[in-house]
């Protein structure tokens, strides 16, 4: 039985849920301009957070001169001196203030480490009590402790190192400590806390027991940001995952834990725009269009109401590439003819040509007229042939593209209405679906009634901007940005693609019931994609859960405020720099080789056999072949 113990507080007990404490000032200060009052205040908050740290450091100085001892100092001295030096006047230092304790205690969170040996070092002393070197108040500190599930504190004393005015730093706290609850030199006291100075070393000075909290890593030093300033604190917030104390939140699945750690912060930062966008359209409703708005559905409906969209109505669009091409086409043009031959893999013809409406049982005459008869898989030489035939002959297609819109617009008259303002929701790229899909339904709507919100567009989207379609793009608007459309083109897509995908196959067409109700037709779970879609269902776990634990944010910050790109940082390091757990998970998945053939599927990347990596013309082709270049790259050193 222990005499005394005594717990060092943060990093031991609570930590914070960023990469450092300091970055909490940068935080306050993107809370604070949220404000009215940061109108007329804009240049004092820009420099917030160097003159926060200046002020307390002037502070600390002008104290332990004026009474030649410690520098220790409370909250109110620290803004006081904040005050002289940036001049912001009495009104904006309290709102200042006031934030820094209201954001110190929502970025804290309870060490279940730290709180499993509070509870058993507690059944095994006569006395416990906390002991801090820090300037918030004891009261502030108590409550925050009990609030985070350290129960029945009122009577437990609280020692501050900025109201006892001595640090455990210097070890005066120790005897101080001592002195103030009458234990004896040579009682039994254990202290437990994280800082190897001030929590061990000065400890053992006053041969005080010694329990080293190790499992928090702490380096609270501001870090010089390359990216906008805007990105500090999401930088900070994602960092933090790099940290002993984040794993606690990170799932133990090894697909959940890459969902967790790399795809949530990227869909978090998406979600985010995408709320923001919806407030900023003004849109009356958003549709989501499979299959890869199929999670962003699910996590639009959990957060809509904290962003202030619990009156938009929301559905999920069973819609397609393949269905595209076969109800969205109204006009024909050269571009057409190629989407049936599109991707690495020949196969046949009734395939390709299934793909824009054609039915290959009614026309044997066009096939052997074009000499495209046959069931194998069409050679490269007559693709050109397969173009010339659709070229030739479009009016087939445009005629069954008609007569299926007719039949099924019961199907999207369920989603969408005439003359109301619409979201459409993908994970983007070209923005072809959105073409498409418009193009699916009748007169009565217009196009100026639609903006597309995509994860991404590359600069080939331009071609359907030019064409009247209103369309947005998160990651990349338009290529805007080379070297993101560079990596998102280079195995970037294909990712996505997968941490994205649904629970359901993809969308063949549509059908009557016998009771007369339209419904989508889905390709079969095939076995080529039953491994896949398992793998992405336990990333989007993972997703999830990342989403769940960062919602807090909103209830400080506007979704606008922190809708980043800089979310997307472990995407990108993932793609441009795996490390071989990643490529071990992630290289061997599958991807459909084109657009509607989910049966027909290529690895993300491979390692070649020993006879092609001798022949560079067999590694050169085998790497353009490749989804994911740097991966291909890394398993073929």
């Amino acid at each position: 039985m222990y005499d005394l113990v005594t717990f060092d507080i943060f990093d031991t007990l609570v930590h914070r849920k960023l990469r450092a404490p300091v970055d909490v000032f940068e935080a306050v200060r993107i809370a604070a301009l949220q404000n009215n009052i940061a109108l007329l205040n804009h240049d004092i908050l820009a420099s917030f957070s160097h003159q926060r740290m200046q002020a307390e450091k002037e502070a600390r100085d002008i104290f332990a001169a004026a009474s030649n001892a410690e520098g220790e100092i409370n909250l109110d001295e620290i803004y006081h001196r904040y005050e002289v030096l940036s001049g912001c006047g009495s009104e904006l230092r309290q709102l200042l203030q006031t934030k820094e304790l209201e954001l110190e205690k929502i970025f804290l969170f309870t060490s279940k480490k730290g709180l499993e040996i509070f509870d058993e070092l507690r059944k095994k002393t006569k006395k416990i009590a906390f002991i801090s070197d820090m300037y918030l108040p004891s009261s502030w500190l108590r409550e925050t402790l009990e609030e985070k599930g350290f129960p029945n504190l009122r009577d437990i004393p609280v020692f501050v190192s900025g109201e006892l005015r001595k640090s455990k730093h210097s070890g005066w706290m120790y005897p101080e400590v001592r002195a103030r609850l009458n234990i004896p030199q040579d009682a039994n006291w254990l202290h437990v806390g994280d800082n190897e100075w001030s929590d061990v070393k000065q400890a053992e000075k006053y041969s005080i027991q010694i329990c080293w909290a190790d499992w928090a890593k702490v380096d609270n030093q501001r870090l010089l940001c390359a990216r906008a300033r805007s990105d500090y604190m999401v930088n900070s917030l994602i960092e933090f995952l790099a940290t002993p104390q984040s794993q606690q939140f990170v799932p133990e699945d090894d697909y959940e834990r890459v969902g967790y750690r790399t795809f949530g912060p990227l869909i978090f930062g998406f979600m985010l725009w995408l709320c923001a966008k919806i407030l900023e359209s003004k849109v009356e409703r958003v549709a989501f269009v499979a299959r890869d708005g199929w999670l962003p559905h699910q996590l639009f409906e959990n957060l809509k109401k904290d962003v202030g969209l619990e009156h938009i109505t929301s559905s999920y669009v069973h819609f397609s590439r393949r269905v595209g091409h076969q109800f969205g086409i109204r006009e024909w043009d050269t571009e057409k003819t190629w989407a049936p031959f599109a991707g690495k893999v020949s196969r046949p013809i009734e395939y390709s040509l299934e793909t824009v409406g054609y039915d290959v049982r009614t026309i044997p005459h066009l096939l052997d007229q074009f000499g495209l008869t046959g069931s194998g898989p069409i050679l490269h030489d007559k693709i050109r042939a397969g173009r010339d035939m659709l070229a030739t002959t479009f009016e087939i297609g445009l005629k069954a593209a008609s007569d299926r819109r007719r039949k099924f617009r019961p199907y999207f008259d369920r989603h969408f209405f005439p003359g109301v303002k619409t979201a459409l929701v993908d994970i983007g790229w070209n923005g072809n679906i959105q073409r498409y899909l418009l193009g699916t339904l009748d007169q009565s709507y217009s196009k100026e009634d639609f903006i597309g919100l995509y994860l991404g567009l590359h600069s080939s989207a331009t071609t359907n901007r030019d064409l009247g379609f209103s369309m947005q793009g998160w990651l990349s608007h338009y290529g805007n940005q080379p070297d993101i459309q560079e990596y998102l083109q280079s195995g970037g897509v294909e990712l996505l693609e997968f941490a994205l995908t649904a629970d359901h196959g993809t969308t063949l067409g549509y059908e009557m019931t016998d009771n007369g109700e339209i419904v989508p037709k889905l390709e079969d779970i095939l076995p080529e994609e039953r491994d896949y879609r398992e793998k992405a269902m336990r990333v989007q776990q993972g997703i999830k859960k990342f989403v769940e634990d960062n919602r807090y944010l909103l209830k400080i910050y506007s979704a606008a405020v922190i809708s980043s790109p800089a979310w997307a940082a472990p995407f990108q390091r993932l793609v441009t720099n795996p490390q071989q757990d990643e490529l071990d998970l992630l290289a061997g998945l599958s991807h459909s080789d084109t657009a509607g053939v989910t049966s027909t599927r290529l690895v993300l990347a491979a390692r070649q056999p020993d006879n092609i990596r001798k022949s560079k013309r067999q590694m050169r082709l085998a790497r353009d072949n490749a989804f994911w270049k740097v991966a291909f790259d890394r398993l073929n050193k």
